[in-house]
């Protein structure tokens, strides 16, 4: 190739291509990731159970595959930190970790794909990733052909040990590599996590939403209610400055689901994933897959749920406070009546040690139908009733759980 077509070629894909362009996440994504309940799980000898390795990255696809979760939308099975050694090979590319993962990752992508499902991996923007192995700087070309090489379809890319400056340079650039490596591959971002919790700025979204498919913006989750608790106060508070730049393509990413890990009870569950639903949040799972509770994959392959939770409008549910303990979160999705009426949800959440009653009026909350609406819960697939514009609703919500009905158009 000439020196005249390569310099071309740069210009076309570092000057003018600088955004995202991969036409991919169109819905939330859905699936499994390894940190949340195995995180940096190298000592397999003493803890075998948590250990991050082949066989149990092929034992999620199998799960997916063979229970039904596949056929329900949870496609993605990604690998977090620690998988690889703790050096780069003498051409500068990251080598799996030899005894955890002896076939490498292009065995474990294909074998994932065979199933219909799709891939993916991690690395981080530093020289090392937040647990002190190899990260990209310095590689993101290298990197990013490797994870295409591969056949990654999803990569997660953390913020750890950068400053500020070098953060909101690096995703832009590490995106276009991404872009130039000819795989379309989901890009996951910690950009605005670290800029608001590490450096204390405030984000802006407006250029992360047009460089990333998705990111996180809050602390990691840890395996307990009180965790869930905090993160859906955060979101709710936060609606405002997060909402107008999250839809089909680019979504807030309120972190991993910790049902099959025994940290919730049936309601705690409930408000777990209702809230995750309402937001149109990614809804990826991190878990020994086998200690999902029948009750859990119940929720998990609802799908009247994942409907509102995978809606192609991408809203982000509004919340409300109504006089009592009890948060409205109202989200408008399809199917619609006419091309003008939306169905709604309403999730009434009480997070509070003792259950509360509370009226509402769904007609002050967008609907638009004078024809009314008939209600049905979400969780029990039941009619309920129909109502009018005008007509209230009287619940009580119990302790620490969630009422949510959908009102379909008449």
């Amino acid at each position: 190739m000439s020196i005249k077509r390569r310099v071309f070629l740069f210009l076309f894909l570092f000057g003018k291509v600088s955004l995202l362009d991969n036409g991919l996440a169109r819905k939330p994504p859905m699936g499994w990731m390894s940190w949340g309940y195995f995180m940096c799980g190298v000592d397999c000898e003493t803890h075998p159970r948590k250990c991050l390795k082949q066989k149990l990255i092929l034992s999620v696809a199998d799960t997916f595959y063979n229970e039904g979760y596949q056929e329900a939308g949870f496609e993605y099975i990604i690998i977090d930190d620690c998988w690889s050694e703790k050096q780069r090979d003498r051409n500068g590319r990251l080598v799996p970790d030899k005894k955890r993962f002896p076939k490498g990752m292009k065995y474990i992508a294909d074998y994932i794909h065979s199933r219909g499902l799709k891939f993916g991996m991690y690395t981080n923007v530093a020289e090392i990733t937040c647990m002190h192995y190899p990260g990209s700087k310095g590689h993101f070309s290298t990197d990013a052909k490797m994870f295409a090489d591969w056949g990654v379809d999803y990569i997660k890319v953390d913020g750890c040990f950068v400053g500020e400056a070098f953060l909101n340079k690096a995703y832009i650039k590490f995106g276009q590599h991404l872009n130039a490596s000819g795989r379309p591959m989901v890009y996951s971002c910690s950009w605005p996590y670290y800029i608001e919790f590490i450096h204390h700025k405030t984000p802006d979204y407006k250029t992360i939403s047009r460089h990333c498919n998705m990111w996180r913006n809050y602390h990691d989750v840890v395996t307990s209610w009180q965790a869930i608790k905090t993160i859906i106060t955060h979101y709710k508070s936060a609606y405002d400055q997060l909402s107008g730049h999250h839809g089909p393509g680019q979504w807030n990413d309120m972190d991993m689901l910790i049902f099959g890990t025994g940290s919730l009870t049936d309601s705690q569950s409930r408000v777990h994933l209702a809230v995750y639903s309402m937001l149109a949040a990614p809804l990826l799972l991190s878990c020994d897959t086998s200690r999902i509770t029948k009750y859990e994959k119940e929720l998990l392959l609802n799908l009247e749920l994942l409907a509102i939770a995978q809606d192609p409008l991408g809203i982000m549910g509004r919340p409300f406070e109504l006089e009592t303990s009890i948060t409205l979160w109202v989200k408008s999705h399809l199917p619609r009546k006419g091309d003008k009426y939306h169905s709604v949800s309403f999730a009434l959440i009480n997070l509070e040690e003792h259950a509360s009653s509370v009226t509402f009026t769904p007609g002050l909350y967008g609907l638009n139908s004078t024809d009314g609406y008939t209600v049905m819960d979400v969780f029990t697939r039941e009619f309920i009733r129909n109502v009018t514009l005008n007509e209230s609703i009287l619940v009580t919500v119990p302790e620490e759980d969630v009422i949510l009905y959908t009102l379909f158009p008449l």
